[in-house]
């Protein structure tokens, strides 16, 4: 079994997978922004593409996610107008419109400042702190520990080291091998 969210993925048939995308909100990589509308348009399609539509629950939604990822500011700029760091902003915005019971990010961090990295990475603690279980896939070991309860450490495809996120931070073959300490 293959279980998310009390969906079986091995077993899903074609017609519950809209019902399990509303309750995962994923990050990607590249952002997977939509060029052809404002940060706000990008915000208000998830909520169009998930069924939501009540216009004032919407607006609403979007403000507060604005707010949630710092970018109140600059809901009618395009994604071409926005940094790099604001970008991840925008699709970290995207990823938590559904307020999802699963949040996947896929390096998060990847070719961001070091303020933008922090910003990400105290939304991610949040969001976990609320109760979303959070899945985090992230080169940047020693940050995405810090935030962790339980961490997994993949080499070549294969787990070779799991347990908690504390423990691990503190192990001594942990620090040198992937920490640089």
């Amino acid at each position: 079994r293959a279980d998310v969210l009390g969906y079986d993925l091995l077993t899903i048939k074609r017609r519950d997978i809209p019902y399990l995308r509303r309750k995962v909100g994923v990050v990607f990589q590249d952002f997977q922004l939509l060029s052809d509308r404002n940060v706000e348009d990008n915000l208000l399609f998830v909520l169009q593409a998930t069924g939501w539509k009540d216009k004032q629950l919407m607006r609403n939604n979007i403000h507060d996610v604005l707010l949630q990822v710092g970018m109140a500011e600059k809901a009618y700029k395009m994604p071409h107008q926005l940094s790099g760091g604001e970008q991840q902003m925008l699709a970290m915005g995207r990823a938590l419109m559904s307020r999802p019971k699963l949040l996947m990010l896929d390096e998060p961090s990847m070719g961001l400042s070091p303020i933008f990295v922090n910003e990400i990475f105290n939304i991610i603690k949040e969001v976990s702190k609320s109760g979303t279980t959070v899945l985090l896939v992230e080169q940047n070991a020693k940050k995405a520990l810090s935030i962790a309860d339980r961490a997994y450490v993949l080499e070549t495809g294969n787990i070779v080291l799991e347990g908690k996120a504390s423990d691990l931070l503190n192990d001594d073959s942990i620090k040198k091998a992937y920490l640089g300490e």
